[in-house]
């Protein structure tokens, strides 16, 4: 079971998420596409755009490279607003 952090107001889960989904949509890829681009299952790109896992940095830098984005920017919250 994974716990929040009690001193984050928000869940970087969900800022990771939510910032992959605005990207994958402004670049008009579906989720099938993306995860073929970072070589990542499906499933995995799903659960982690509803913020449901813990992604790790490495999959971070791929998901980014597909985005051709620098992998900091998902961090960010709501960073895919600012492009």
């Amino acid at each position: 079971m994974v716990r929040n952090m009690p001193f984050c107001k928000v869940d970087i889960r969900k800022i990771v998420g939510n910032n992959i989904r605005g990207f994958r949509h402004k670049k008009d890829y579906t989720q099938e596409k993306l995860s073929e681009l970072a070589g990542i299952h499906i499933n995995y790109v799903s659960s982690v755009e509803r913020g449901e896992r813990n992604v790790g940095i490495l999959n971070i830098a791929k998901i980014a490279k597909a985005l051709k984005i620098p992998p900091h920017v998902l961090l960010m919250p709501e960073s895919y607003d600012r492009e």
